[in-house]
């Protein structure tokens, strides 16, 4: 059996859910591995987030934004720097 990186199908699935979650599963892992050739394994937010795709919670899209969002505060918290505000425009 292939590696995952995500918790199995609850039960209750139709046939369709199942095989709809299974694609996304099967995407993410491979995803997950190509990233992983060159550089270090995702952060557990990062899996949490790709985990609620694989369960149909949100779309790719969906995660794409809030990782996104989670880095710029990681950040710029880190820098100090953030956003300018009006007055330093």
């Amino acid at each position: 059996m292939s590696k995952t990186f995500f918790a199995p199908a609850p039960a209750g699935l139709t046939a369709e859910e199942l095989a709809a979650r299974q694609q996304r599963e099967h995407d993410s892992n491979n995803a997950i591995a190509t990233m992983m050739s060159n550089g270090p394994a995702p952060s557990p937010e990062a899996l949490a987030l790709m985990q609620r795709h694989v369960d149909g919670e949100l779309t790719i899209e969906q995660v794409i934004e809030l990782t996104d969002e989670m880095l710029r505060a990681r950040y710029a918290a880190k820098s100090g720097a953030g956003t300018p505000t009006s007055e330093a425009q």
